[in-house]
């Protein structure tokens, strides 16, 4: 028989269970704390899997419950649960999103020479969704507005499985029903911001733009914008419209939790640009 979880604190403490029983209990109490911190944001920011996570947590758990150290099981599930707590029901992220949002002037009576759309997720469709419908209808709207001649997209697909379709269809469907007049320009085989800024440099030296408008989900502006004047281009960066919160207004638990997400993977994602120099 061992004491529930509570390893190292007396033997007369929590309740007695066989052995099995433990093992299942640290099993849950891992995946639940699990759960916690990808509410958190901290898997995306950290470029793991959730699916690899469960298994690898939940095993975790079940072979640290008979220890001493089960109880931390319990302190970290607490305290994770305080954090996303505080996140969602009190202020305290609204004044942490701003650092990372960048909105240049336009400058007046110029007109840029294209405009530049980073990518964002697809379904298995190939049907561009998510916020990187937010970015390419901005970026659309933007150039119409300013009659700007082009507008440079980045295709995505699964390159796991050549089945499912990318997603440049779906993307020369979107420009020619919104702004047929503009012309589209590709980029292929790009995984992250650090592959689009490369590739977007170099179709910028392919045609010749002198300054081009960046658009791109807020919280993402200011690391995508100085990552494209790393490599030499002039840009004027323009946050998407944000269709999954407003960074301006955050009035509720589950919008707190996304820019709070958004606000954890930023600051991973910057920490490693300025230490590989990407930016």
């Amino acid at each position: 028989m061992s004491d529930l979880l509570f390893r190292g604190r007396g033997a007369n403490i929590g309740v007695r269970a066989p052995a099995w029983q433990l093992r299942v209990a640290g099993a849950l109490l891992a995946l639940g704390l699990m759960e916690l911190l990808d509410g958190l944001g901290v898997f995306e920011a950290a470029g793991l899997t959730v699916t690899g996570a469960r298994v690898t947590f939940m095993a975790g758990g079940a072979l640290l419950a008979p220890s001493a150290v089960g109880v931390w099981l319990w302190g970290a599930t607490a305290a994770a649960a305080g954090v996303l707590l505080a996140v969602s029901y009190t202020p305290v992220v609204q004044p942490l999103l701003p650092a990372f949002v960048r909105r240049d002037v336009p400058i007046p009576g110029t007109t840029p020479d294209a405009v530049v759309v980073f990518s964002g997720s697809v379904n298995s469709d190939g049907r561009v969704n998510g916020p990187a419908i937010d970015r390419l209808l901005t970026g659309l709207q933007e150039a119409k507005r300013r009659r700007i001649p082009a507008v440079a997209l980045s295709v995505v697909g699964d390159e796991r499985d050549p089945t499912v379709p990318d997603s440049e269809r779906d993307q020369r469907q979107l420009v020619q029903a919104f702004a047929p007049e503009v012309e589209p320009r590709f980029v292929r085989r790009v995984f992250s911001t650090r592959d689009e800024a490369l590739a977007f440099s170099a179709l910028a030296r392919t045609h010749r733009w002198q300054r081009v408008v960046v658009i791109t989900t807020p919280s993402h502006t200011r690391r995508a914008c100085a990552s494209l004047e790393h490599e030499g281009m002039v840009v004027e960066c323009l946050p998407a419209v944000s269709r999954s919160y407003a960074p301006s207004r955050l009035t509720n638990a589950e919008e707190r939790r996304l820019a709070f997400a958004d606000v954890v993977y930023e600051t991973a994602a910057t920490l490693l640009y300025r230490f590989r120099g990407w930016m």
